[in-house]
């Protein structure tokens, strides 16, 4: 069935904060559409048009989200888990793009159909969408606690406290720290240089988890990805678990 992106009803739409509730089949068509064409002119334009949608009224506030809500950290445990990420795009990728395509591939799936990974959850289903992550006024969606960019700084998006929704693990998620690689690794290797990097900050900022607790994302998921790359398991997860071990 043909989707289409009805700007001015989707404008109307998400000023009632149900809204995600009434674009779910739509969004799930054109999520639909982008896996079954990855790769097509058609797919690239449909995937940038929505998120920017989205990235704008995030921005410009005129997307109904909840002011307060339960919170949704009180499951947060103990650091003793890392869990590695990567973008899947070039370096340079925006947090506002990032908050909104956060928001549409785990927020607003999850308010639509809520699971029982948190006691009573079942009552968020149709109230306006609510993380418990708050920044400059604005509720925020990042699943990831830093991004790491190329030349080597790291970005908080989360504190440590709160609870990121980045692992497809509910379990992983209550006791781990996410970290983003700011690039595509689905073909191709970090340099030795960026793992260097990531390494001296994970033994710095967090060297009370052991080497045998750090996971890609693919290690940990219930939901199949490669992320953060095809090769890690058998190739770069050993070298930086290597630089992790000498610089402790």
């Amino acid at each position: 069935m043909a989707v289409s992106f009805d700007e001015d009803r989707w404008r109307r739409v998400i000023a009632g904060p149900d809204w995600y509730a009434v674009l779910y089949p739509e969004l799930k068509r054109f999520r639909d559409l982008w896996v079954a064409s990855p790769d097509s002119e058609g797919t690239r334009r449909s995937k940038r048009e929505v998120r920017e949608f989205f990235e704008m009224t995030l921005q410009d506030g005129t997307l109904a989200l909840a002011k307060s809500g339960p919170n949704l950290d009180a499951e947060r445990k103990r650091i003793d888990t890392i869990v590695i990420h990567h973008t899947s795009s070039s370096p340079g990728y925006a947090l506002s793009y990032m908050n909104a395509v956060q928001l549409l591939n785990i927020y607003v799936p999850y308010f639509n159909n809520p699971g029982n990974s948190i006691p009573g959850e079942q009552r968020l289903k149709g109230t306006a969408l609510w993380s418990n992550h708050v920044r400059d006024g604005r509720p925020v969606f990042y699943a990831y606690h830093w991004l790491m960019r190329m030349d080597g700084t790291f970005e908080r998006l989360l504190e440590d406290s709160e609870l990121g929704w980045h692992a497809a693990n509910w379990d992983i998620n209550c006791r781990s720290v996410g970290i983003c690689l700011d690039n595509d690794y689905e073909k191709t290797d970090p340099a030795a240089d960026v793992l260097q990097k990531l390494a001296a900050f994970i033994a710095g900022q967090y060297p009370y988890v052991a080497l045998g607790r750090i996971f890609g994302h693919g290690e940990v998921s219930k939901h199949p990805t490669i992320c953060p790359g095809t090769n890690f398991v058998n190739s770069w997860k050993a070298e930086l678990l290597g630089f992790i071990r000498d610089g402790r």
